[in-house]
């Protein structure tokens, strides 16, 4: 009797044991677009994150072009330094002068006496967005003195 019974409240709400053993196409759906939702934060947090890496990468390598500029002053004559003054130039990432580079460096010689100068190198980097070259860059500023 009690099979019975179990029988008639399944028949009297409608509901048969099949159809609680499939999904239906609405819980599918809910679930594919909790899911697209998920994938589509991931992917805009992974596009964040490669743009923050290449503007690291690039300053960094800004930092490197000045260096390398300020190490070449340092290895010329004295008298030779004021001939490193430049109107901004465009450079790869090695500092070598180049039409496509994605940096551009320029280079400031004062001279403050005769025996002391000034040497100011600002690389900017390009912006990969805009392709525009940044107002602000890395800058290295420092002095060179002659020695007595």
């Amino acid at each position: 009797m009690q099979c019975k019974r179990s029988s008639y409240t399944s028949k009297k709400l409608g509901r048969s044991i099949r159809s609680k053993a499939g999904v239906t196409i609405v819980e599918a759906m809910v679930a594919l677009s909790i899911f697209a939702v998920f994938i589509t934060g991931t992917c805009k947090l992974m596009v964040m994150h490669r743009k923050t890496l290449d503007m690291a990468r690039d300053q960094y390598t800004a930092v490197n072009i000045a260096k390398n500029r300020l190490e070449l002053a340092r290895a010329f004559d004295f008298d030779q330094i004021p001939e490193l003054n430049e109107s901004p130039v465009t450079v790869d990432f090695k500092g070598i002068p180049s039409q496509d580079g994605l940096f551009q460096r320029t280079t400031t010689v004062t001279v403050l006496n005769t025996n002391l100068y000034e040497l100011v190198i600002n690389v900017s980097a390009k912006n990969r967005e805009t392709l525009t070259f940044k107002d602000s860059g890395q800058t290295i500023n420092t002095y060179i003195s002659k020695h007595l």
